[in-house]
């Protein structure tokens, strides 16, 4: 009598199916936690803004590989009587430069703005994020006109920082390098000459 080859998966094989089983899943999990709570997170401040319960989206991992095309890093959509819908889509770069500072990983950039003022790319990205989240905070507010919303943000931005986490003092150096190094960059509808950091 012959006897048949028994073949066996090799226990390499089967640890690296067990791991991509269970690994991919648990990180999506946790992923979709991490975006959850910083749109929370989100979410409160633009609601004290707003003087209202609203909502802040950020993209999931489907979402962020479809928006990768648009230039625009967040928005709220108006109805016919210019009234606010009652939530923001926030682009996946703002809503990872925002998870960051709230965890503590844009320290050594909040302490380089605070003593130097200009410090190249990282504090631009980390200043229109802010920016970004408090202007749409201002749209649900209300106001429509881009060039008033974005004065009202400029001015209120180093408080959107400091409830994510700055200090007092970094959270206005921040929001001066965005008036000085990014405000003079954007388009002419969200510019005014009225708009300066008095009163901040």
């Amino acid at each position: 009598m012959v006897r048949s080859k028994v073949v066996s998966t090799p226990l390499w094989v089967r640890a690296i199916v067990v791991a991509l089983l269970v690994g991919v899943p648990g990180w999506g999990l946790l992923t979709h936690l991490d975006r959850r709570g910083n749109e929370r997170r989100l979410a409160a401040i633009a609601s004290e803004i707003a003087g209202r319960p609203v909502e802040v989206h950020c993209p999931g991992a489907i979402a962020r590989r479809l928006l990768t095309y648009d230039i625009v890093e967040g928005s709220v959509r108006f109805d016919a009587q210019g009234r606010p819908a009652d939530d923001t889509d926030l682009r996946a770069r703002t809503c990872a430069e925002l998870d960051a500072l709230a965890e503590g990983r844009r320290d050594a950039v909040l302490a380089c703005v605070a003593v130097h003022g200009a410090c190249g790319v990282a504090a631009d990205q980390l200043a229109w994020a802010v920016d970004t989240v408090t202007h749409e905070a201002f749209h649900l507010a209300g106001i429509m006109d881009e060039a008033d919303t974005e004065c009202h943000a400029i001015k209120a931005m180093a408080g959107t920082a400091v409830r994510l986490g700055a200090s007092p003092a970094e959270g206005s150096a921040l929001a001066a390098h965005h008036f000085t190094v990014n405000y003079p960059t954007e388009p002419e509808r969200y510019r005014t000459p009225l708009c300066d950091m008095t009163g901040q």
